[in-house]
């Protein structure tokens, strides 16, 4: 256990999803050709003038809403200055004194909230690209592309906790539309600053920041990496310097890259392009009843509908349109947990197979209800279920007539199954000796040559019973 307290605050840039920048018409795709959707605006070019995309200000409002945010009614754009290569003005447009949007929260699970201190608006930068040894190429597609920045006070205590702030984070902004949030095409990136102090009763100690972490891996990493240097230069009676750093994915750690910059140097002052930002009550209203149900309120309701366990509901409530499709399937139901069961082993390996998502699949919710009540009716088995799961994403064709075109019906004809169980006794005279002279572990032998001489088509649980009493 460390003997240091660690306090963390993590910053969170998230790109909007639009088709078009924030200031300017060129296109945000992701992974065309470089420079390939730029213009004078985004490569900051003498005497254009900067439009704000509507749409932009639409997704802050309800990403802020959706984090329980107060959204400010007049908010500004400032100025950031820096100087780097990938920034071609020179400077940043973002929102500095007046954000859009402030004191929200996000509840983990243990109760705890994570406070967010404001949710503003502002411009991507440029990318880097080090393709060659001792050669950097400059790619601007990226430049002017529109961010979200949710910031949070420094209530985060460990690695784990910021974790799962994030992922929380990301779930709702992907459940809300406001982007996909995906990290590894630098939708999302997280900017964790962590201190470290003896005592609760201590101020806060000097904090340091991990710049552009994009996977959870890496902050959970980069999070422990960074307190465990900060303890060591306490040990060694050194002083902890305000830095940025970086991590280092090969050596699975920290290092310094410069000295961190405060608000004095960055001269911010106010855009002198753009107006105050308005933003009427009416418009608030009109996104506030945009936003779906969010996770938390869909796990309280799955646990009081189908008296599910969590973790079965938070694999279920992972995206919204998994969690839809789900809830739309169960409608009639009655043995709701065996049906998840299914669901969650065979629907979700579907969806892995195909390499698609939960709206992609080749058929309706009401074909897997039809599904799932052959098996609850013991029309079929869960073998039988599951091919027939996987004809139906091949042909899109309802599963009463799957079952009947491949002859998978399941019969529950005790003397039927009879006949099957002691002919396979027969055949499997020693095997059958062996386990009634104690071997178990044989008994799923011999269920499993009765289901294969029946085709599958045997009711396992007759199957189970008649061995038992023949044997």
């Amino acid at each position: 256990m460390n003997k240091y307290i660690p306090t963390i605050g993590i910053e969170v840039h998230i790109q909007v999803k639009t088709e078009t920048k924030i200031f300017c018409r060129c296109s945000t795709n992701f992974g065309d050709n470089p420079n390939s959707h730029i213009c004078p605006i985004c490569t900051g070019m003498p005497g254009v003038m900067p439009s704000i995309n509507d749409k932009v200000v639409d997704l802050a409002i309800k990403a802020a809403l959706a984090l329980n945010c107060n959204i400010n009614e007049i908010s500004s754009f400032a100025r950031k200055n820096y100087f780097y290569p990938d920034l071609p003005k020179g400077y940043q447009i973002t929102q500095f004194k007046y954000p859009i949007a402030e004191n929200g929260y996000i509840k983990l699970k243990s109760g705890k909230k994570i406070r967010i201190g404001r949710l503003h608006i502002e411009e991507d930068t440029g990318k880097f690209i080090h393709d060659k040894e001792h050669e950097s190429l400059l790619d601007l597609n990226r430049a002017g592309v529109p961010l979200i920045e949710i910031v949070t006070e420094p209530d985060v205590s460990n690695a784990d906790e910021a974790i799962e702030y994030l992922k929380k984070l990301r779930l709702i902004i992907r459940y809300c539309d406001v982007s996909d949030a995906n990290m590894e095409k630098g939708q999302m990136r997280a900017e964790p600053n962590i201190s470290i102090r003896k005592d609760e009763r201590d101020d806060l100690g000097v904090k340091t920041e991990i710049k552009n972490l994009n996977s959870f891996k890496a902050v959970f990493k980069g999070i422990n990496s960074e307190i465990k240097r900060q303890s060591e230069i306490i040990d060694n009676n050194g002083t902890i310097v305000s830095t940025t750093m970086l991590f280092n994915e090969k050596e699975q750690k920290v290092a310094p890259m410069r000295k961190k910059e405060t608000a004095g140097d960055y001269r911010y002052f106010p855009e002198p392009d753009l107006p105050n930002l308005k933003v009427l009550k009416n418009r608030i209203e009109n996104i506030r009843n945009e936003i779906p149900e969010l996770p938390n309120n869909k796990m309280k309701r799955f646990k009081r509908i189908f008296g599910l366990r969590e973790e079965d509901i938070e694999i279920l409530i992972s995206t919204r349109e998994l969690s839809d499709f789900y809830e739309h399937s169960m409608e009639g139901i009655k043995d709701t947990q065996k049906a998840t069961n299914f669901f969650i082993k065979e629907f979700l390996s579907l969806l892995n197979k195909y390499e698609i998502n939960a709206e992609e699949v080749n058929f309706t919710p009401e074909y897997m209800k039809e599904l799932m009540q052959l098996i609850e009716n013991g029309q079929i088995n869960l073998n039988a279920a599951a091919k027939v799961l996987d004809v139906m994403q091949k042909t899109g064709n309802n599963p009463n007539k799957i079952v009947k075109e491949l002859g998978l019906e399941q019969t529950g004809n005790e003397e039927d199954i009879k006949e099957i169980v002691v002919s396979v006794i027969s055949e499997n005279r020693e095997e059958a000796e062996r386990y009634r002279n104690g071997e178990e572990k044989l008994f799923g032998f011999l269920v499993g040559q009765v289901m294969k001489k029946s085709k599958g088509k045997a009711d396992p649980v007759i199957v189970n019973k008649m061995i038992k009493e023949i044997l």
